[in-house]
């Protein structure tokens, strides 16, 4: 295919970019907020601008210059030109790209947030008010790493608006506490500009063990809010900023409905038969005292840690005693792209009564192994108003042996669960108190160089103070 020679540098400013389309569908205020987060780049002949499969989430426009498309074999298959009709539209904007992108010549692209892109075009094209407040809110970093994230992509276009609509800016400083371990929940928060850090009072002692830190667009409060519980863990400002909030009343509102989805427990079953999976998030000494058949066991607190260890493919239903733990885990979980629900009521309310009140060896022993009457197929003492035909004893110390064997097994089997679980609890709180430990030797060093510099001070210090003397004494001498 013959290159297209060069042309004259196309980009002139605001104009070009109000004919690119969809941008030329937005309103003014749209128009102003998503051109304030866009990028333009230049780019040198040969560069890529995309590859094959790539999920850049991003809409690339062409200013100026050249762009070839490359299918797999290497072949050009196509050419974009900077002022063509062509060039107006994103680049080969499916995803995953279907093919490459190089620049035939020395170029200028322009790009921006697909995900941003596609919420202002639907807060515009909504038929619902349009007076959302554009600024503090929109048209900023922040919010399009929020709006990639996967509790928002679920939201329908009308609670996209409401969100923005109910979020409150607040001002901070560095130090400030935001959330206190042990309070109640009360707002879910967005960090729209600056740090904050994570931290969890160690378990007996009195200090804090920091568990990580956050940026903007990164989210947090929620899991006392979905479960209704304490909050778990302090959050406070590593620096200056600006936080986004949302009360707990909306929150639930708006996105704990599209995230925590609740299922009964006879649908559960179904759907368990189906092939979804329990997913038990009780601590491994609840689930060693009692659980379903074939489930696995993940307790809350490791979730984050173990959500990348899930099958995405599979669906997971979420079980604990009341439900709330189950909540919290499943809102995390959705918002990691999983497919997952809730047991309605918790396995305390939803599971059958007999199935929860039979002893261990009674629910587990399967129904192969129970002792029945050879003569009439039924179990034996279960029919108290007529004889009975009793099994020979060494059938009988069969039955007893083999139910026995399986008892155990079944104990075994949980008893290993138990440990892998503890075993990764203990990992998780030694690397805790690394993360500690290294904080702790960071801040010693600082210290250590603090002094040493004090020292050299002190001692250059003292050296012209000897000096001064010795001059002062020349002097003295020699008057």
């Amino acid at each position: 295919m013959k290159a297209i020679p060069p042309q004259e540098k196309k980009f002139s400013g605001q104009e070009i970019l109000r004919d690119l389309i969809p941008l030329n569908s937005l309103t003014e205020t749209r128009f102003k907020e998503i051109t304030g987060t866009l990028t333009i780049e230049d780019v040198t002949a040969g560069s890529y601008l995309f590859g094959e499969g790539d999920r850049d989430n991003r809409s690339i426009y062409l200013l100026d210059g050249v762009i070839n498309f490359i299918d797999s074999n290497g072949k050009v298959t196509g050419v974009v030109a900077a002022g063509t009709d062509p060039a107006r539209y994103p680049l080969a904007n499916q995803q995953p790209r279907l093919i490459t992108g190089r620049a035939a010549t020395k170029s200028v692209i322009a790009y921006l947030d697909s995900t941003l892109l596609d919420v202002m075009l639907t807060l515009d094209q909504s038929n619902e008010d349009k007076t959302v407040v554009a600024s503090p809110v929109a048209g900023e970093d922040w919010m399009a790493r929020m709006l990639q994230s996967e509790a928002l992509i679920k939201l329908t276009p009308t609670d996209i608006q409401k969100l923005l609509q109910k979020l409150e800016s607040v001002n901070v400083k560095a130090g400030d506490v935001i959330i206190r371990q042990g309070d109640e929940g009360d707002y879910f928060y967005i960090i729209r500009q600056g740090k904050c850090s994570v931290t969890r009072l160690a378990s007996g002692e009195g200090w804090d063990v920091p568990l990580a830190e956050l940026g903007d667009g990164d989210c947090f409060g929620e899991e006392a809010l979905v479960s209704d519980a304490k909050r778990n863990a302090t959050i406070a400002m590593i620096s200056d900023g600006i936080l986004m909030r949302l009360s707990k009343k909306d929150f639930i509102k708006l996105l704990k409905k599209n995230l925590v989805h609740y299922i009964n427990y006879d649908l559960a079953q179904e759907s368990i038969r189906e092939g979804s999976t329990w997913l038990d998030v009780r601590l491994a000494d609840e689930y060693t005292g009692f659980s379903f058949d074939n489930s696995i066991n993940v307790p809350l607190s490791m979730i984050r840690e173990r959500a990348a260890g899930l099958d995405p493919e599979k669906k997971y239903i979420i079980c604990c005693d009341t439900g709330r733990r189950s909540a919290s885990a499943a809102f995390l979980l959705s918002q990691r792209g999983l497919d997952v629900c809730v047991l309605e009521g918790g396995m305390n309310k939803s599971v059958p009564t007999e199935m929860l009140g039979a002893s261990t060896e009674e629910k587990e022993q399967p129904d192969s192994l129970k002792i029945v009457d050879i003569d009439t197929e039924s179990p034996i003492g279960k029919s108290p108003d007529r004889p009975h035909s009793i099994p020979c004893n060494d059938t009988v110390r069969e039955l007893d042996k083999l139910a026995r064997l399986q008892q155990e097994r079944d104990t075994a089997r949980k008893e290993t669960q138990a440990a892998k679980n503890q075993l990764v609890e203990l990992r998780q709180e030694i690397a805790d108190l690394q993360t500690y430990m290294t904080s702790y030797i960071a801040k010693s060093i600082q210290l250590e160089s603090v002094v040493q510099e004090a020292k050299k001070a002190r001692e250059a210090l003292t050296e012209h103070i000897d000096r001064l003397c010795d001059q002062a004494t020349s002097t003295t001498r020699r008057k």
